[in-house]
């Protein structure tokens, strides 16, 4: 049987249908996931929904359409700032795995036995017993871009 909500017949439908008209490629796990994020926000709707003026299904399409350009950003954030006199774009994140560059620095100090000069580099003992690879003086210590906030 057919979720109802309001003057919609069939609540799953009328968010599949959103979800078609986004223009996103989703995976099928994505999608499933999108459809189920929208029919929970629809029922939260219809339960502050108040009858006159607009119709609950023009109301909860113009706002699920939102949710859904929500939903797309909390799972990979958001890249592109539009302002009025310009744009501002920043790349995705890259991740770098610095447990396999601490290993092969661990690996590679143990292989030449008798380098102290290796084994006294101060800045690489300390990232070894600190544990903490986020900080910008390790990552230039490493030789990495510190990732860049955006004022808010």
């Amino acid at each position: 049987m057919p979720l109802q909500l309001w003057d919609i017949d069939d609540a799953e439908r009328f968010v599949a249908a959103i979800v078609s008209r986004s223009g996103f490629s989703l995976s099928f796990h994505d999608r499933e996931d999108l459809e189920q994020h929208l029919l929970v926000e629809a029922w939260r709707l219809s339960l502050v929904y108040t009858a006159g003026g607009i119709s609950f299904s023009t109301f909860a399409g113009n706002t699920l359409r939102h949710r859904v350009v929500d939903w797309e950003r909390a799972r990979h954030g958001r890249t592109v700032w539009k302002f009025r006199d310009r744009v501002h774009i920043r790349p995705r994140p890259e991740l770098v795995p610095l447990d396999s560059e601490r290993d092969r620095v661990e690996q590679a100090l143990a292989e030449r036995a008798g380098d102290r000069e290796a084994d006294r580099d101060a800045d690489y003992r300390r990232l070894l017993a600190e544990r903490d690879r986020t900080r910008t003086r390790d990552l230039d210590t490493l030789g990495l871009e510190a990732p860049r906030r955006v004022a808010g």
